[in-house]
């Protein structure tokens, strides 16, 4: 599991001081959105049939050298209402984010054993294998961490929950800047951005530079630069147990390429054909969850394993919507769009 999200700002194009900003700001976000879409039951049923049918694998994908087996998916419905998003989802297949409830509000969610369980007002952000929620709630109390019913404040308003690990450390941002939460206590971080946390308690983040930002990781109080490419600006989105990391930096081109730093050394994940990759989660598998450009110009989801950047648009995952996170078993959490207005949260299950 690691957290992606969801989440993150990017500009595709423009100049690169636009392209700047906005990656090495927040790596994640909780989407909301307003308004609701009054569907039929039988719409959105025919419109899941649809997306399943035309997002299935052709026999010729299937047979291509090192292609992916297909996925299942399995919508997560809502609270009463048409849409739900998808934020983050950890190595037992639970997925938080928003649903919207029969009056239109969205509410926050835990979706468990088949079940969608109401958070009320709250905006999950991470979700660790015990079931413990992260996020803020509406009325800018700051952050908490919601576990079998009870909302435990984290400290200040100014908080912001980033991650959370299975130990229950939780990773986040105050004004004083990021901090490290065990056990109720709160280590001050020598990072200028964070992004995930790990089981080993390592940190993924970033730091600045004169001239610039690198991405780096945090350990028992030492920070690692992990370097920059071109115009010296790279970041973080996530980590896995074994302290591999995920982030980026531009091409020579100004696009924002997805790289992961291993055993002292970046990779380009490559591309689908086009000029970009974004990368979304990494699990411990080495598996890597992205967004990528592909030949057309299109952007599809995509999956990178041993070396290999697969389409997952040819394995049955849905263009229209957006990948958010990944788990050792494989599956994926992400948001799909079955007709206009409307999002659904679902999970791919690998065949």
């Amino acid at each position: 599991m690691t957290r992606s999200g969801r989440r993150d700002c990017r500009i595709r194009d423009g100049n690169l001081r636009e392209r700047w900003d906005a990656p090495t700001l927040s790596a994640r976000f909780v989407r909301r959105r307003s308004g609701r879409s009054r569907l039929m039951p039988s719409i959105l049923a025919t419109a899941f049939l649809a997306a399943a049918l035309t997002a299935a694998p052709t026999a010729a994908a299937s047979a291509a050298p090192g292609a992916l087996a297909g996925y299942r998916m399995v919508d997560l419905g809502t609270l009463g209402g048409d849409s739900s998003y998808a934020s983050a989802m950890n190595d037992r297949g639970d997925v938080v984010g928003r649903a919207q409830a029969a009056d239109g509000i969205y509410r926050g969610f835990l979706w468990r054993h088949g079940r969608m369980i109401d958070l009320g007002d709250f905006n999950p952000i991470d979700v660790n294998d015990r079931g413990q929620v992260v996020g803020t709630r509406g009325d800018g109390s700051g952050g908490y961490v919601w576990h079998r019913g009870v909302m435990r404040p984290l400290g200040a308003p100014s908080t912001l929950p980033v991650a959370i690990n299975n130990r229950g450390q939780v990773l986040g941002r105050t004004d004083a800047g990021p901090v490290l939460w065990t056990n109720g206590r709160a280590r001050p971080l020598a990072l200028g951005e964070v992004s995930d946390v790990n089981e080993r308690g390592q940190v993924s983040g970033g730091v600045y530079v004169p001239g610039g930002f690198h991405a780096a990781l945090w350990h028992s109080g030492r920070v690692t630069d992990l370097g920059a490419g071109p115009f010296d600006r790279s970041n973080t989105y996530a980590l896995n147990d074994r302290g591999w990391v995920i982030g980026w930096q531009f091409s020579a081109e100004q696009f924002e390429r997805g790289i992961l730093w291993r055993h002292g050394r970046a990779l380009d994940v490559g591309t689908l054909g086009g000029s970009f990759t974004q990368l979304r989660a990494i699990n411990n598998r080495g598996e890597i969850l992205a967004g990528s450009q592909a030949t057309d110009g299109s952007a599809r989801p995509a999956l990178w394993r041993r070396g290999v950047l697969h389409d997952l648009s040819l394995a049955g995952v849905s263009t229209d919507g957006e990948v958010v996170d990944l788990d050792d078993r494989g599956r994926i959490a992400a948001s799909i769009r079955p007709v206009g207005g409307v999002s659904r949260a679902v999970v791919y299950h690998p065949r």
